[in-house]
């Protein structure tokens, strides 16, 4: 396997790593799980922003680092 592709399917996986956390992120400041939205000090009427902003920046970092996981040489 070419250097190339070994840092291909490394910056792969950490996109899709920091994607999913995104996501997981998001719902955590949704549903307030351990008090996170008093300690981020969020309004209640921004939440929805937030949780949209962070689901996309997800989706679309996983579906790169899938792309570049699968990419062929």
């Amino acid at each position: 396997m070419s250097i190339k592709r070994k840092l291909s399917m490394t910056i792969g996986f950490a996109q899709g790593i920091i994607g999913g956390l995104s996501v997981v992120f998001a719902y955590v400041l949704y549903y307030n799980f351990f008090g996170t939205q008093t300690i981020l000090n969020v309004p209640q009427h921004d939440v929805l922003l937030y949780m949209l902003v962070l689901i996309v920046f997800g989706m679309l970092s996983i579906i790169s680092g899938l792309f570049l996981v699968n990419e062929r040489q």
